[in-house]
């Protein structure tokens, strides 16, 4: 796999995705809620594949990813609209945020894409006591809930299939089953189990080695044994050995 910039690394792995990576981070962003029925929940598996990686919808019984023991993630994917980015993201939050959700919007402002309101990280990266703010800061003058679908190409709740697709299971067994020669999904417990055992064998004896010492040559007194080097030459001349050996 070849190397690729941290920005093209960035946008293939989180593109799409509403992202605030730092303490006192903050966007502006239009929640795409018209009211609380809009608010989706699903029960997903974050798979790797060669085609796809990403979360897909659990598909209950039988289905291939529970088969492999992939983690069930009950997740809420909230659709907004980041004003400052100028793009339409997905927030990747647990079923925990929903209680923040309900109070910090629905309560005050029940049709929430009629708002601009100001999301605020208050945690340094990795911190598990990081938590957001919400806030109220405008009426949205910006784009209205059908433009922003609009211009993004998608609609509702269509638009859902961008951070979490809905797969057969069939498609979901074929990107699960790695191609032959992949590497992936590698496991010892499947790979060992076609090998035979290790069976020691002796080394065989050298053809140019005496087995034994009365067949030692002896060294003449007027100088050494030459020892012949590649294609029985004596090697005397070094100039073209190799200067990286």
């Amino acid at each position: 796999m070849a190397f690729k910039s941290v920005k093209q690394y960035n946008e293939e792995r989180f593109g799409g995705l509403f992202m605030l990576r730092n303490d006192g981070d903050q966007a502006d962003v239009i929640f795409l809620y018209r009211n609380q029925e809009d608010v989706l929940i699903g029960d997903t598996h974050y798979i790797k594949s060669p085609d796809y990686s990403g979360y897909v919808h659990c598909l209950g019984k039988g289905c291939p990813a529970c088969g492999k023991n992939i983690r069930i993630q009950t997740k809420l994917f909230i659709p907004l609209y980041n004003v400052t980015a100028g793009e339409m993201q997905f927030w990747d939050r647990s079923t925990q945020f929903e209680n923040q959700l309900m109070k910090e919007v629905f309560e005050a402002y029940p049709c929430p894409v009629d708002y601009v309101f100001r999301i605020t990280r208050h945690g340094a990266a990795r911190d598990v006591n990081t938590y957001y703010t919400i806030q109220a800061v405008a009426k949205n003058d910006v784009k209205s809930f059908d433009q922003i679908l609009s211009e993004a190409g998608t609609s509702f709740p269509e638009c859902f299939e961008r951070v979490c697709k809905s797969v057969s299971g069939p498609t979901m067994r074929n990107m699960l089953t790695p191609a032959e020669g992949s590497g992936e999904g590698y496991s010892s417990a499947t790979a060992g189990g076609s090998l035979p055992s290790y069976q020691v064998t002796p080394r065989a004896p050298r053809a140019d080695i005496p087995e034994s010492a009365d067949k030692i040559p002896t060294v003449p007194a007027t100088g050494g044994v030459s020892v012949p080097g590649p294609e029985g030459d004596f090697g005397d001349d070094l100039d073209d050995a190799d200067p990286d050996f």
